[in-house]
């Protein structure tokens, strides 16, 4: 009877409360492994675009003086000094702002402001901006060549980046998440390389049908600049209305829907078009339930990240406490907040290098997490849509687990073996 009443006790609460998985998932992102890819990701991804940047951004003027040659790079320009975008260590630690000004006042700027929870937006908002803002600047109408070319250039690297750092990060969540086993970086790094030319297409292939059927309005455009282009464009709006819906679903459908392409790769081992089907899929045919997940996950995202912050926060402040017993004032201000020269100059740049690799993890566990959160929120849509448990996941060999199969030798001698002992 007792043990009859203790096993009604146990309750599985993830059967009742599926979006508890996104609980998990914070939890996984904290871990090293996703912090420390997800660092190496966006430290690679920095670098491009700086060097990019000081490759395209810049041409001579009359007077052989380089300046910013485009209007759009020149509002970036002046929002940072140096080279754009700044790297993850200069990023302002009550909220990584200079990635989140990019572009001004954004769509959250007034939520922004409300205590705690404009502050986890603006997490969310800055890491949204910092890995699309190339893709951004394909959309700016007074965009020139040359921005053209520094958003194409740029934008192509971030996918080659994530297409194998994030793919990464998202298949070790995927196989935690579903089998509760943490793949090591070399199965991880295989299952994306073997799927890196899925993983960078996916996000592609939607953005190259959105140019495509902005051609033929941008013909129409050419036209329209004489008279008679005019009346023709006139005739021809519906027309116009008609594949600027498409373009719309598409751009929706992009914005919402890529990180449930590598979330699909990785999960299902598929190949790019299947995550593009699914991720569109299951982004329309489930937006409340997206928005409930999202929503939840943006959440304890921000919780996740105040953690991590108020931790490294309270590290480096131990560090300095400690330090300061045997400094005097004079030197402790010269260390930290002065320009010391010589041998001590080379420390002081050591003991900042080191700082900057611990405020580079306060952005890093934000792009692990939208990797990792969304990998929980495909699975919960996966779910709805196709009625799929949240433990099921496509293993290759090397990560499959149980009893090893039976070599064809020894097959045959325990046949074998069998049948001498029935005669």
């Amino acid at each position: 009877m007792a043990e009859h009443s203790e096993a009604k006790l146990v309750h599985d609460w993830q059967e009742t409360f599926p979006w508890l998985i996104l609980f998990r998932s914070v939890r996984i992102a904290i871990g090293f492994r996703i912090l420390l890819l997800a660092a190496l990701g966006l430290v690679g991804m920095v670098a491009g675009w700086r060097l990019c940047w000081n490759l395209v951004a810049y041409a001579p003027d009359e007077t052989g003086v380089h300046i910013l040659a485009d209007p759009v790079l020149m509002q970036l320009g002046a929002r940072h000094e140096g080279t754009v975008p700044p790297w993850p260590w200069e990023m302002d630690a009550t909220g990584n702002e200079a990635y989140a000004d990019y572009f001004g006042a954004g769509a959250l700027a007034d939520l922004n402001r409300t205590p705690f929870i404009g502050e986890i937006l603006g997490v969310a908002e800055a890491t949204a901006t910092e890995l699309t803002f190339p893709f951004q600047i394909l959309f700016h109408k007074d965009l020139t060549y040359r921005g053209l070319a520094y958003a194409l250039v740029c934008g192509g690297w971030a996918l080659v980046i994530w297409g194998y750092f994030g793919a990464m990060i998202a298949r070790i969540v995927a196989v935690k998440l579903t089998q509760d086993e943490m793949l090591s970086f070399k199965s991880a790094g295989r299952f994306a390389r073997q799927r890196c030319c899925s993983y960078m297409s996916a996000p592609l292939i939607p953005l190259l049908g959105i140019f495509g059927l902005g051609v033929p309005i941008a013909l129409l455009g050419l036209l329209s600049n004489l008279d008679v282009g005019v009346l023709v464009a006139g005739i021809l709006w519906p027309l116009v209305i008609c594949l600027g819906f498409m373009m719309a679903i598409l751009i929706l459908g992009l914005i919402f829907g890529w990180p449930l392409m590598f979330s699909t790769i990785s999960t299902e081992g598929t190949d790019a078009f299947d995550a593009i089907s699914r991720s569109y899929a299951y982004v329309f045919q489930r937006p409340f339930h997206y928005l409930f997940y999202i929503l939840i996950a943006t959440l304890l995202g921000g919780i996740g990240w105040v953690f991590v912050h108020g931790f490294i926060s309270l590290l480096v402040h131990c560090t300095h406490w400690s330090l300061a017993w045997g400094l005097s004032s004079e030197r402790f201000i010269e260390l930290f907040h002065g320009d010391l020269q010589g041998v001590a100059g080379w420390g002081e740049n050591l003991i900042r290098f080191w700082h900057g690799c611990l405020r580079t993890l306060t952005t890093a566990f934000a792009i692990g997490f939208l990797f990792s959160g969304m990998t929980a929120v495909y699975l919960l849509l996966r779910r709805h849509v196709d009625g799929v448990e949240l433990d099921e996941v496509h293993l290759d060999e090397e990560t499959q687990h149980g009893l090893p199969a039976l070599s064809s030798e020894g097959d045959v001698e325990t046949a074998e073996a069998g049948g001498q002992g029935g005669v």
